[in-house]
């Protein structure tokens, strides 16, 4: 495997249920995230982006099929050795899953008071430049009820990125954000990335328009393949019917 290949994607395939009600989500998926790159997956819901989230990240097995995350394959290794590779990453939820109990320094710090042997104050200081490095330096003391929509995807952002991962997933981000506020997420989501640069990020969306802002990759899921991968070029060019109907939103086409 190259190591430009941050995650790799090989024939993965997963079902659910059986006999007459068995479903096969994922058909043969093959796939390479290129490692320090923004990598979009595109597809109607239900096609089975999470579900191939979850695969990468080890919280599923595959029926078939090989997954590797920066060389390291995920296939035949026990619960403990998977859980050692979800340290890999960071995840920021679609509706950010904070604690409400919490404030934000605290939702922030969390993840290096439960994984970390760092004292308090090596905490502090990389809490407060998490914040800072998503604009939010002076609302650490805020409540999770007093943030915005936005705001509080920003603070997703920096508690998945509190640890230093190498891989950063986002699932549906900008899902129930405004115009503007999905402008100002997508370019959180390319800021990250170009601030470290040997970050690996893979997102799950269906908003065209964010996606050809921050994608360097982007590959569309459709019936558990992938059916086109590329650059934003290769979407706005391919003759691929199905892809076009998807990119440009039509209801007449062969996705039903």
């Amino acid at each position: 495997m190259k190591r430009a290949e941050g995650i790799q994607l090989e024939g993965v395939r997963k079902r659910f249920g059986t006999g007459a009600g068995m479903q096969e989500v994922l058909r043969g998926v093959d796939l390479v995230v290129p490692r320090g790159e923004v990598t979009v997956i595109i597809g109607r819901s239900g096609t089975g982006k999470s579900v191939l989230l979850k695969h990468v990240m080890g919280l599923m097995r595959p029926d078939a099929g090989v997954i590797r995350i920066g060389g390291q394959a995920l296939t035949g290794l026990s619960d403990r050795e998977l859980r050692k590779e979800r340290f890999r990453f960071g995840m920021v939820f679609q509706h950010a899953a904070l604690f409400d109990s919490m404030d934000v320094y605290d939702n922030v710090a969390f993840p290096l008071r439960e994984h970390s042997k760092l004292k308090e104050d090596q905490i502090r200081i990389r809490v407060e430049a998490m914040l800072a490095s998503v604009g939010l330096e002076d609302a650490g003391r805020k409540q999770v009820n007093e943030l915005s929509g936005g705001m509080r995807k920003r603070v997703g952002v920096a508690r998945a990125m509190v640890r230093g991962p190498e891989f950063l997933l986002y699932d549906e981000p900008t899902t129930g954000l405004d115009p503007i506020m999905t402008a100002q997420i997508d370019a959180l989501i390319r800021d990250t990335q170009d601030a470290n640069p040997g970050l690996t990020s893979l997102v799950i969306s269906h908003d065209m328009a964010a996606t050809f802002r921050i994608a360097d990759k982007i590959a569309m899921l459709h019936e558990g393949q992938v059916i086109l991968e590329g650059n934003a070029q290769t979407f706005h060019e391919t003759d691929d019917p199905r892809v076009r109907q998807f990119v440009e939103g039509r209801l007449e086409g062969p996705i039903h």
